[in-house]
């Protein structure tokens, strides 16, 4: 799965903010959706699936095409041929966590309706709290026209999701449209932000180290708004990936020795509240 925080390190130290940069995005190149979450929520046992696009030969059979896709279908892949089913079909993306960012916020879906079908409209979802369809709200609509059923005429449909900026825990989901006749095909989903946020951070947080850069240990001190009691402590490299959890003890200091040199950010809290900080291991 191709699912990456395409973060920066030196975008970390020297605080550009000037343009929109990829935090996330799965072009499903390796066919591995195991990530995502996929409700069929019409209960026919068609979903979203991986696979490649699908095309016509001279004789208008179907053939596989040459990008590998997430799809939704409502044909008979043999002959061509309606189902007639009215399609309730959820396809989640993996968990987000977009507290580390700033500024405007951008989901960026690159599709296309599939072979000998027309106009519909895609619809995208979002959800803080889980991957239950009934927790998710609409926050768009992209309409995607297909005019030819022989070019490939994957483009860029863009959603606005600056409102889930600095959200520790986000899905989204698209949703077809309930009469849609042949499919849609997604090459590629990415989520675009302008700013890394670590100015909003670092004036908001809560904790704080008595070192930074840190060598060895990490010597925390926390304010008052920070229930110490039950607390986890993560740490995550410039790349989105968990490094290091622990159950948060005050007088133990967090070893971080066994960690290269490099940008990190740590998170502190629990069910009730997180406060993340960055820091610089030498």
């Amino acid at each position: 799965m191709k699912n990456k925080l395409l973060v920066l390190a030196f975008m970390l130290v020297s605080g550009i903010t000037s343009a929109q940069f990829t935090i996330w995005e799965d072009d499903f190149d390796d066919s591995d959706v195991s990530d995502w979450t996929f409700v069929d929520g019409d209960g026919d046992a068609l979903k979203w699936f991986a696979r490649t696009n699908i095309q016509v030969d001279e004789n208008f059979a179907i053939i596989g095409g040459t990008h590998n896709v997430l799809g939704t279908y409502n044909i008979d892949m043999t002959t061509g041929a309606p189902l007639g089913i009215e399609q309730k079909n959820w396809a989640i993306t993996p968990e987000m966590d977009l507290s580390f960012y700033g500024g405007s916020m951008q989901l960026i879906i690159n599709a296309q309706k599939a072979i000998f079908d027309g106009t519909d409209n895609l619809y995208v979802y979002a959800s803080t709290t889980d991957t239950n369809p009934g927790s998710f709200t609409q926050i768009g609509t992209i309409e995607i026209t297909r005019d030819d059923m022989f070019a490939d005429l994957f483009k860029d449909y863009v959603v606005d999701i600056s409102q889930f900026v600095g959200q520790s825990k986000v899905y989204f989901a698209f949703l077809n449209a309930p009469t849609f006749v042949v499919g849609y095909e997604i090459d590629k989903v990415s989520i675009t932000a302008a700013t890394l946020g670590i100015d909003d951070v670092a004036a908001k947080k809560k904790i704080f180290l008595k070192q930074n850069p840190v060598e060895n240990y990490l010597d925390l001190q926390l304010g008052d708004a920070v229930i110490a009691e039950g607390a986890t402590i993560k740490i995550y490299n410039t790349a989105g990936m968990l490094v290091k959890e622990s159950k948060y003890n005050n007088d133990t200091p967090v070893a971080v020795d066994n960690l290269q040199a490099g940008v990190y950010f740590l998170a502190i809290g629990n069910d009730s509240a997180v406060e993340k900080i960055k820091f610089i291991k030498k």
